[in-house]
């Protein structure tokens, strides 16, 4: 077995990847403080509490397991396990030195990423995409969070007046500005902010919400359930004309998300629908809910499944079977690798690194088993680590420059929120 897992890993080694969702990265990345704890503890949990950070995060099989990854990428030795993140960050220091872009594009070379489809929706100091390519020396290609959108719409409002139809226009405008400036998708995060149970309201129901809206509240952090469900299917039908995907958080997350609501198959109205049903949709992360992933893809031509937070937080073992699990009913096709890295370069390399590594064991323990033939691996680790979303995305048409922010510059947009806010 571990021949073939060497002979697999070789042959699939150097197979380009995008990257098919992440973030981007935070200035002064290259120092990675966060007080007295490293900045890179906070890439490994969705816990916002102070004591998680400080004491379940070291513990955790995911950042021991990158802790001593990354160690390995910086020539520190492993060496005994209490000291190695103070030793993991001193060498770090050491080697970005007063180069940090060449160690950014150090990592992304070794991780073999071509493209990297970046979140827009990361908090307004964060760096643009166009700053996020000069830095990482590489394509960066704009998903935008359709809830950011929503409120920069209420925000720009002011004190006039908001209807369903005044929003709706306004709202349709800047989701096609934002195409005309390059996008290649849209994502929600509805699973944060009302769950995935979200019937199409009528148009009556969404008057009624806009007349009851709490107009400055919702601008900051929306979470309306009928506007958040009306954004959404507004969304889709747009994606569905234009021919963009869209995106969903799906499972867990920060504690805002309650589990049993982010749930992907209380999406079934939005991918039955005829208004909707030809707008690709991409489910993120999964975790617990990978298999009800896998079965939406298995049912839905129009839906696709993502892993990208499982891997690098569940770690190596846990990452094999995610992957198993998801292959099991999913058509190998429809599943995209992605990192789901930000703030630091060290998560997008973790990342995808690992995607590729647990991709190789888990293909190689099919060909042991009989139930795979060696010749079909190279093509199916092609489409899952780059080819499904060159081809979902349309990568190929060619972008427009990258000189615009990545928050809209109509007058009065709200600054979008961080992570999953």
């Amino acid at each position: 077995m571990s021949t073939i897992v060497e002979r697999i890993g070789a042959s699939i080694a150097d197979l380009p990847a995008v990257d098919q969702h992440c973030h981007t990265l935070v200035p002064g990345w290259s120092l990675l403080a966060d007080g007295d704890l490293p900045g890179l503890r906070r890439c490994f949990t969705e816990a916002v509490r102070p004591a998680s950070l400080a004491n379940d995060v070291a513990a955790s099989t995911g950042y021991r397991e990158f802790l001593r990854a990354i160690a390995s990428f910086l020539g520190e030795g492993a060496g005994g396990p209490f000291d190695l993140e103070a030793r993991v960050m001193r060498r770090r220091a050491l080697v970005v030195g007063d180069e940090p872009d060449l160690y950014a594009r150090r990592l992304f070379d070794d991780a073999r990423i071509s493209t990297l489809l970046m979140d827009t929706g990361y908090g307004s100091q964060a760096f643009t995409a166009a700053e996020f390519a000069r830095t990482v020396d590489r394509p960066v290609r704009t998903v935008v969070r359709i809830e950011s959108v929503a409120e920069g719409c209420l925000a720009a409002a002011r004190q006039r007046s908001v209807t369903r139809l005044s929003f709706t226009e306004v709202f349709l405008e800047e989701l096609d500005r934002t195409v005309a400036a390059g996008a290649v998708g849209f994502k929600s995060i509805a699973a944060y902010r009302a769950g995935l149970d979200l019937p199409e309201p009528s148009a009556s129901q969404v008057a009624g919400a806009f007349r009851r809206l709490d107009r400055r509240a919702q601008a900051r952090r929306l979470d309306d359930p009928v506007v958040i469900a009306h954004v959404v299917w507004t969304a889709a039908r747009l994606a569905a004309t234009r021919g963009l995907p869209l995106q969903f958080h799906v499972g867990f997350g920060d504690e805002d998300v309650h589990l049993p609501n982010a749930d992907p198959s209380l999406l079934r109205p939005l991918l039955r629908a005829a208004s909707t049903e030809e707008c690709r949709v991409i489910l993120l992360h999964n975790h617990p809910f990978v298999d009800q992933a896998a079965y939406l893809a298995s049912v839905f031509p129009q839906v696709h499944v993502d892993l990208s937070l499982t891997i690098p937080l569940l770690g190596g073992a846990a990452a094999e079977r995610a992957i198993a699990s998801a292959l099991a009913l999913c058509p190998a096709t429809k599943l995209l690798a992605g990192s789901d890295g930000h703030s630091y370069p060290e998560m997008h390399w973790r990342g995808m690194r690992l995607w590729r590594e647990a991709l190789g064991r888990v293909l190689a323990a099919e060909v042991a088993a009989g139930r795979m033939d060696e010749a079909e691996i190279e093509p199916i680790a092609r489409g899952i680590l780059a080819g499904n979303s060159e081809r979902v995305y349309r990568l190929a048409d060619e972008p427009p420059p990258l000189d615009l922010p990545s928050v809209s510059p109509r007058d009065g947009i709200a600054p979008q929120p961080p992570l999953g806010q």
